[in-house]
């Protein structure tokens, strides 16, 4: 081989390993890229179950609090109805229905 087709070889092989070594770095910057945005969509998703829960957990406490004042109403109308009942008996016993 003659010293110009050994350096013809060696320019060569150094323009691929720079090739190689470009490519590569494309990639890599690609894969970060992309995990950097697989690791931010799964925060996203992570945020939105979270919010879900805490809509669901404040629907349900809502909801409690409702339901307690329903009950709380209910047995309060029971009570006057049954104070009803017993003054009317009272009143029916003793002879006070005027």
């Amino acid at each position: 081989m003659s010293s110009n087709q050994m350096q013809s070889a060696k320019d060569s092989a150094a323009q691929t390993t720079e090739h190689t070594k470009q490519f590569g770095a494309e990639k890599t910057g690609q894969a970060q890229d992309h995990a950097q945005g697989m690791g931010q969509a799964a925060k996203d998703k992570a945020n939105q179950a979270g919010q879900a829960t805490s809509d669901a957990t404040q629907t349900a406490k809502d909801k409690a609090v409702e339901a307690k004042d329903n009950t709380g109403n209910a047995l309060q109308q029971a009570g006057e109805k049954v104070k009803e009942t017993l003054t009317n008996a009272k009143d029916a016993v003793t002879g006070n229905n005027q």
